[in-house]
């Protein structure tokens, strides 16, 4: 075995309901929308890479890209799902690391990741998640599969506090207080994250947990008021996503601003989250910080300024705890 196979890469893997964020040791960063759907549906015109975003596990093909409609992935057990382990193959294989050795750390909701009612770790969720990652998934265009050596899973927000205190090297930042109180509030896909850690680490499971709304429920609003005003009977989620980011819309060749439906999207929305943000953190006046990550971070970061007026966002909100992730499988996992 030569010294290239032997390599070792640390990744970490953010795979939430709507996106898949990526970074490993090496220095990638990518960001995918979880759209995959049953069947390999698709050929690009004049390539030659036949079969790429196609794959096969469990004798069963799928198709990934950023373009499908994909399946609704807005369900508990997606986690354990044969869409959830194609969709990590596929960012692992966009991060350029196919056939190459890693030692991979993946994500669960707060919720999810603790047993009801205690502090203990859902062991028997975590050991399904990684039974799950670990079943075969090969490329239809040929591409060698990323070989995981080893697995972490990691409560989301919590790792983006971990991302919050610790540098690139896994020391604590000069400029953080490890012992202030600090909330997080984790907008993903379909749930809100809110983890509230005091001094020296410790986790107050009664002001954290995790609420099941979160910027997929944008998307539902903007895409429901778009039918109606322009008649159209159908809106893929890669537009939506385009529509919410630049609040604009092309439809039967002519653009729209619809930057006021993206408005009351977002606010309708984010009341509701900042209802059940405050129900379990109040208005967070002992907390040193609150800190906004996710990927409803650059929609939602007016909105829970307004209400937390000591909200912190960090560079790239949406990679927090993809980042967390891999400083955890990093530095910290002994």
């Amino acid at each position: 075995m030569t010294k290239e196979n032997e390599r070792v890469i640390y990744v970490g893997n953010d795979d939430g309901f709507r996106q898949n964020k990526t970074v490993t040791s090496e220095g990638t960063k990518l960001s995918i929308p979880s759209l995959v759907r049953a069947g390999f549906t698709l050929t690009t015109i004049g390539e030659d890479d036949a079969g790429a975003g196609g794959y096969e596990t469990e004798g069963r093909q799928f198709t990934v890209d950023a373009e499908v409609d994909g399946e609704d992935t807005r369900f508990d057990d997606y986690a354990l799902t044969e869409i959830n382990r194609v969709l990590v193959n596929h960012a692992l294989h966009l991060a350029g690391l196919s056939g190459k050795r890693i030692v991979l750390a993946t994500g669960l909701p707060f919720q999810s990741f603790f047993r009801p009612g205690t502090n203990e770790p859902n062991q028997d969720l975590i050991d399904k998640k990684i039974a799950n990652l670990k079943l075969p998934v090969s490329a239809i265009n040929g591409q060698e599969a990323p070989v995981i050596i080893e697995q972490q899973v990691t409560a989301q927000g919590l790792a983006a506090y971990v991302d919050y205190l610790t540098g690139d090297n896994g020391e604590i930042r000069d400029n953080v207080d490890p012992g202030a109180p600090v909330a997080v509030l984790d907008i993903g896909g379909r749930t809100t994250d809110t983890v509230t850690v005091y001094g020296g680490g410790k986790l107050d499971h009664v002001a954290s947990g995790t609420g099941n709304i979160g910027i997929s429920n944008v998307f539902d609003h903007i895409a429901n008021e778009l039918k109606r005003q322009f008649n159209v009977a159908r809106i893929r989620v890669a537009t939506l996503d385009q529509v919410a980011r630049h609040r604009k819309i092309r439809l039967r060749g002519q653009e729209h601003d619809v930057g006021e439906i993206v408005d009351a999207a977002v606010q309708e929305v984010g009341q509701q989250i900042l209802r059940e943000v405050k129900r379990r953190i109040g208005d967070a006046a002992e907390m040193d910080t609150v800190l906004l990550v996710g990927g409803g971070a650059a929609l939602m970061h007016d909105l829970v300024r307004n209400e937390y007026p000591h909200c912190q966002v960090p560079d790239d909100p949406e990679f927090a705890n993809a980042r967390g992730m891999l400083k955890y499988v990093q530095f910290m996992r002994d």
